[in-house]
């Protein structure tokens, strides 16, 4: 038995409901059973035939067999503290996309998670009261994967490319600054060792408030953590909600701190879920997302050239004619 449910390699706890796609485990019928399923439920699991191999859910790692089979999507880390704009900046990217908006030269081409940008992209859409609603707070509770949330990505010359982008709560961010060896901290260390580049959250609420000495302590301490091992994988820091105005002077200190330590791939952008003057917040939104895909297609190595016309090579001078 995998975890509290009955069925084979399903981690509810971890990974979310794998087999019925239930967004409450109390409403699979697999969870919580100590026993192997029952007769008439093993018959309904063979007559099933092929089944989806996704639910349109938040994706689990068991998910991720699915979509890696036949390409490698670019994993993105959206790393920060407890409230610092995660969700938020998730859901208004998915409600920008989703109305026509670019990543970079990329357009939304689909997504396996729709579900899962469903639930957060709710409390920003139309409301009859016409005030902005945010996303619930990303729930720290006992699994080890974050939420993965996945786009596919198409140019105008037809190339596809898949992101996944994590949903986690800050608190692991805090437990793994402190001690990445903590019971609490295993959720952020399986961002840091997959993903491909990072997104760091400065909360510009938090910074300009009375709680600005913590929150500065915090991003230093999830900054420095992030650098540790990052080689050439890119880190942008989101200043979100940059509609509150933030002192130049808290920014310069967090700036200083964060490029005391070299290293190769570094970038800012000012967010909010307002749009700003001529739409500047939610385009660095669309921006920074743009940004680590190409400082990633940058560090890719260059297929090397061969020669169409080789005369001493009759394959290759055939083909040469034939073009």
């Amino acid at each position: 038995m995998a975890g509290n449910c009955s069925q084979p390699k399903c981690y509810p706890e971890d990974s979310g409901c794998n087999i019925e796609g239930c967004i409450n485990l109390s409403d699979c019928k697999y969870y919580g059973k100590k026993d192997s399923p029952k007769k008439e439920d093993k018959q309904e699991l063979e007559n099933e035939g092929h089944r989806t191999s996704w639910t349109g859910n938040t994706m689990g790692l068991y998910d991720l067999n699915f979509l890696t089979a036949s390409r490698k999507p670019i994993f993105i880390g959206v790393t920060g503290v407890a409230s610092a704009g995660k969700t938020t900046f998730l859901a208004t990217l998915y409600c920008l996309i989703r109305q026509g908006a670019k990543i970079g030269e990329y357009s939304f081409a689909g997504s396996l998670t729709l579900n899962g940008w469903e639930d957060i992209a709710w409390y920003l859409s139309w409301k009859s009261n016409a005030e902005i609603q945010f996303p619930d707070h990303t729930t720290n509770n006992t699994g080890r994967v974050p939420g993965l949330l996945h786009l596919t990505l198409k140019n105008k010359a037809g190339k596809n490319i898949d992101l996944i982008l994590t949903d986690a709560p800050g608190e692991w961010f805090d437990h793994w600054s402190n001690n990445i060896n903590s019971e609490n901290a295993i959720g952020a260390q399986w961002i840091y060792e997959n993903c491909d580049g990072f997104l760091l959250f400065a909360d510009s609420d938090m910074l300009s408030g009375s709680q600005r000495g913590n929150a500065k302590r915090q991003l230093k301490q999830v900054s420095d953590r992030l650098i540790e091992s990052i080689n050439d994988r890119p880190i942008g820091l989101i200043w979100s909600k940059s509609d509150l105005e933030l002192p130049h002077q808290t920014k310069q200190q967090i700036i200083t701190h964060i490029e005391a330590t070299p290293f190769k791939h570094f970038n800012q952008f000012e967010t909010s879920v307002q749009e700003g003057a001529k739409g500047k917040f939610h385009k660095a939104i669309l921006e920074s997302v743009n940004w680590i895909i190409e400082v990633l297609n940058q560090n890719c190595n260059s297929l090397p050239k061969i020669s169409v016309a080789k005369p001493e090579d009759m394959f290759l001078s055939k083909r040469s004619i034939n073009e």
